[in-house]
């Protein structure tokens, strides 16, 4: 694409997005997989979103390594659940929210490290619990059968009287310090950040775990990615290293203003580009060319005046008001 000097950045790069070609369904090795956009290293799953390494699952969103789970939100590592939210390492549980190591068991609500429990808020390492109450293997069982009788609204008002009773923690975190946020794990120096683990450093992000590695590091501004590092304002980017304002990119380093850009590095202002390095608007250049060119537009950007509706281009994303950056 040839730059037309009249038009800014922000006009050459929406015209560029304009005549490229748009991905509809985003996914990556995947097998068996219909129906589902944002998936990634998963096998046999149906209307799942925005995860990966699913196994069997269906209607799933936001989440990692989970199998055979069905109808859950933000779980991760879980199998044979259904019904579940903010769950992590659960097994064979469902109607469950903010639960970790729990198995067997249904309607919980902040438990861990529990197994044969029912209607139960907030619970340590325990077992063949109904309603909080410990019982017998037998009695429990006895009272899950009465229980299940019943009809799915008259469990959780049982279950509603028990979790305003229980006190609740200001936010779920596991193995964090000096962090802000909630639904955190393995994260440190961190600030309002949610739905994430393994970050190091990072602000304002949501939606963030490792895939390909094993840390996040030094991000801000971030939603719905994997592997991060020195990143700003990206979404929905995985594996990538001091990049910014990216949508939809994965294994990309020294990128900005990009979008559908894959295994690439030093792309500036670039869309579909498979395999590319040192290009600015999908125009191929020589490192010398283009560090001189990259300057002189970023120049120019942080002097833009408000005719994009912005008090400059540099540092805001390239979006005409109320547009999608994957519309248009």
């Amino acid at each position: 694409m040839v730059i037309m000097p009249s038009m800014s950045f922000f006009q050459d790069f929406q015209k560029l997005k304009q005549k490229s070609p748009h991905i509809a369904l985003r996914g990556f090795k995947n097998i068996g997989c219909e129906y589902n956009d944002c998936l990634y290293f998963s096998k046999n799953c149906y209307m799942c979103f925005y995860s990966d390494n699913f196994e069997n699952c269906l209607y799933c969103y936001e989440g990692n390594k989970n199998k055979f789970c069905s109808d859950c939100s933000t779980c991760f590592f879980c199998e044979l659940c259904f019904e579940c939210i903010d769950c992590v390492e659960c097994y064979n549980t469902d109607f469950s929210r903010d639960c970790r190591r729990v198995s067997n068991s249904s309607f919980c609500y902040d438990c861990l490290g529990c197994s044969d429990c029912f209607g139960c808020v907030g619970l340590r390492q325990q077992r063949f619990c109904l309603f909080n109450e410990k019982l017998s293997e037998e009695a429990y069982k006895a009272k899950v059968s009465f229980w299940m009788a019943k009809s799915h609204d008259e469990i959780v008002d049982e279950f509603e009287k028990v979790r305003q009773k229980v006190p609740h923690q200001h936010a779920m975190m596991y193995r964090t310090e000096d962090s802000t946020g909630d639904h955190l794990t393995n994260t440190q120096r961190c600030f309002n950040c949610y739905h994430s683990s393994d970050l190091q450093d990072c602000g304002h992000i949501y939606l963030l775990y490792a895939v390909y590695g094993e840390r996040n590091l030094d991000s801000w501004n971030c939603t719905m990615n994997v592997d991060l590092d020195q990143c700003h304002e990206v979404i929905q980017t995985g594996k990538a290293y001091n990049c910014s304002f990216c949508y939809y990119c994965e294994v990309v380093r020294d990128c900005d203003y990009c979008f559908q850009v894959f295994n690439s590095k030093n792309c500036f202002g670039c869309v579909s580009i498979n395999h590319g390095e040192y290009m600015i608007l999908n125009q191929k250049y020589s490192p010398e060319e283009y560090e001189k060119k990259k300057a002189e537009i970023i120049a120019e950007m942080k002097a833009s005046s408000a005719t994009v509706g912005q008090s400059c281009e540099w540092g805001n994303w390239p979006l005409p008001e109320g547009e999608r950056f994957d519309t248009g």
